[in-house]
Parts: C-alpha cells; sequence; structure tokens
C-alpha cells in the first residue's frame, strides 16, 4: 500500500509537437495506460515513435513491443538519423499471442532491474496490441476475453508501479450496426483504459486526432497535424 500524495506532480511525456502536447495538457500521463486507435495508416505507428524518441532523447530507455514490423527507416527518419539512441531503443517483435503475453511478462521484469539506473525505462509501448487478438476472433470468445485481461493487467502494473506512460495502439473494424469505425476489443479494451485517442486520416496527407476517453480532458477536443519525413508538423 502506497500513500498517494496530493502535492506530488506526475511528470507526463511530452511529444515534442505543440499541437499534441497542447491537447494533452502537456502529455502523456505516467501510471496509466494509452490507447491510440484508427485504421491502417492513420498514424498510429508514427505517434509511438515519435514518443519513443522524446523519451530516448530525454536519456531514458524505451520498450518497445512490435506485432506489426517496426520499421526502422521510418524510425531513423524520425529520429534525425541520430542512430546513437538506437542503444537504449529495446525493440521485441513477437510472433503469436503467446509469445505477447509472455513478452509483456519478461518487460516487466526487465523494467523492474532497470528502474533505479541512469537509462531507466521512460516509456512501454505495445504496437499493436490487438493484432493477435484480432487474428483469433472466430475462436472461443470467453477464452479471449480472459486473455484480454490478463495482458491488460500486467500492462497496468507496469505503468502503475513504475509510474511510466504505457501506450497501446488498436486496430478497428466496421460496425455494421451503426456503420462506424470501432476499436476492437469494445467493452474490455475499452474499460481498461484511462485515455483513448482516436486518429483518422484526410486527404492530402492531413490527420487528426481525437480526445475520446480521458479523466481530464473534454471528450471530443481534437487537433490536425500532417506526416512529414521527420515526425509531423501541426496544422
Amino acid at each position: 500500500m502506497e500513500k498517494v500524495k496530493f502535492n506530488e506532480i506526475d511528470n507526463k511525456t511530452a511529444s515534442g509537437y505543440s499541437c499534441i502536447d497542447n491537447l494533452m495538457q502537456g502529455g502523456l500521463e505516467p501510471g496509466i495506460i494509452t490507447e491510440f486507435y484508427g485504421e491502417g495508416g492513420s498514424g498510429k505507428s508514427n505517434m509511438s515513435m515519435i514518443y519513443s524518441y522524446y523519451v530516448l532523447k530525454s536519456g531514458h530507455s524505451v520498450l518497445y513491443v512490435d506485432t506489426e514490423g517496426f520499421s526502422i527507416e521510418r524510425f531513423k527518419s524520425i529520429a534525425n538519423n541520430d542512430v546513437s539512441l538506437l542503444d537504449h531503443m529495446n525493440i521485441y517483435r513477437v510472433k503469436s499471442l503467446d509469445d505477447q503475453y509472455l513478452a509483456l511478462l519478461k518487460s516487466d521484469k526487465l523494467i523492474g532491474e532497470k528502474k533505479d539506473s541512469k537509462n531507466s525505462f521512460g516509456i512501454m509501448i505495445v504496437d499493436s496490441f490487438t493484432n493477435f487478438f484480432r487474428m483469433e476472433a472466430g475462436k472461443d470468445a470467453s477464452a479471449r476475453m480472459e486473455g484480454y485481461e490478463k495482458q491488460m493487467n500486467i500492462l497496468a502494473g507496469i505503468a502503475l508501479k513504475y509510474k511510466i506512460p504505457v501506450i497501446i495502439t488498436n486496430q478497428v473494424y466496421e460496425d455494421v450496426n451503426n456503420n462506424t469505425l470501432t476499436p476492437f476489443g469494445g467493452f474490455f479494451i475499452d474499460h481498461a483504459m484511462k485515455a483513448i485517442y482516436r486518429i483518422e486520416k484526410f486527404g492530402g496527407g492531413r490527420r487528426r486526432i481525437t480526445v475520446e476517453k480521458h479523466r481530464s480532458i473534454p471528450e471530443g477536443l481534437y487537433t490536425n497535424f500532417r506526416l512529414v519525413d521527420t515526425g509531423l508538423e501541426c496544422d
């Protein structure tokens, strides 16, 4: 048990881009899971890389669980080809749902072992969290829900125990009942999130990020940006 200190200031993790940081009132909150969701190519992985770069520049390490294929070239572009930063960019490629579960358990151990070091982990990212769950959508639903819960509990524990932000990215499917794009996992993932942002893509390379759920920021607020070679540009 740990007593809550009302005068303790939680340091948020910024992106380095004013439009994003202003929307999030300073950046990602430590101690919680933040979800970015959107259709393919909307910018979820780019956002994950941008936060990774900012954390690395601050002198901390990044733990990145990759389920879809991390683009080293894209990250180097965002990082202005500063390859020295890659020394503390810990990327783990997982190949199945079981592999993902084991990776989260290992991540907890790795972050704990390094928590008092100079280059302690400043963020954990799972990109995308639902990729392998989606592949098993036709199988036992109750087992899938149990899998969500087990993995979410690990991530929530990591965020809270080490006081770092955890990002998950999520894919979408078309809800035929209301003709909208809905994040995969529905209530089971939504319930575990303290912050959810929707990323949309429009013509001309424009993107929009909107607050879908947050405990201190009004829902519906948004900002527009464009993806560029070095990261993004605020519109």
